[in-house]
């Protein structure tokens, strides 16, 4: 019959035995609960490819809508001058060079085109000029204005009240000329019946040292002669 002393050795033996393979039960439980549990999946963030795709149709929208319809909203100052002038007509200028001869234009008074090399004074003329030089004047950003000979001479009066003064409007007699008045700029050109048309005022507003000038504060100096239209001095 084993001894008090080897029954305690036993059980304790015992005791530790069981706590020992209990411990191990539980630990291989524990990895086999960390083995089973499945990766948690992140779900697929559909918000924000929707959004950028919306923001990628939104701009390529906006690039072609700006390709496509291509400063129609954008207003230039030489846009808002002619809108602000009811009636002018606006004539594309494609040459501008020097030249020591006479030129014929397309428009009488001429708005541009090849000119003599001398602009003419900005000032009142009570005799024509010829275009050549008024030309040179208008491509410096001037309005000339031209009237019939023979005007009433309180309508003559009122149009030097607009020219005089200013260093880049100039007026004189136009002989043959198919309205009472008519104003031209770079490009531009306007015809009116009397001197105290509103459209006078639109136009010396909008296009004196205006933005239809190819040379823009060119000052408009030079010859102060008078004579025949077509001089070509």
């Amino acid at each position: 019959m084993p001894s008090r002393t080897a029954r305690r050795h036993a059980n304790r033996d015992a005791a530790a035995s069981a706590r020992g393979g209990s411990d191990q039960t539980g630990s291989q439980a524990q990895t086999r609960r960390r083995t089973l549990v499945p990766a948690v999946k992140k779900p697929f963030r559909w918000g924000v490819v929707t959004t950028s795709a919306l923001v990628a149709l939104l701009l390529v929208g906006i690039v072609s809508y700006a390709a496509t319809h291509q400063g129609s909203g954008v207003v230039t100052a030489l846009t808002k001058a002619d809108r602000s002038v009811p009636g002018v007509h606006i004539t594309k200028i494609a040459q501008r060079q020097h030249v020591t001869t006479a030129v014929t234009y397309n428009q009488s008074p001429p708005v541009g085109g090849p000119h003599n090399g001398v602009p003419q004074t900005c000032q009142v003329y009570n005799q024509p000029i010829a275009n050549e030089h008024a030309v040179h004047s208008m491509e410096h950003g001037a309005v000339w204005i031209t009237y019939r000979p023979g005007m009433e001479p309180a309508q003559i009066r009122t149009l030097e009240q607009l020219a005089q003064g200013n260093p880049y409007r100039l007026l004189s007699p136009y002989p043959g000329l198919t309205a009472p008045i008519s104003l031209q700029a770079w490009g531009r050109q306007i015809f009116v019946p009397t001197a105290t048309d509103q459209r006078i005022e639109q136009f010396l507003n909008a296009y004196t040292a205006g933005p239809q000038a190819p040379e823009p504060g060119s000052p408009c100096q030079g010859s102060t002669a008078t004579g025949a239209v077509n001089a070509g001095r």
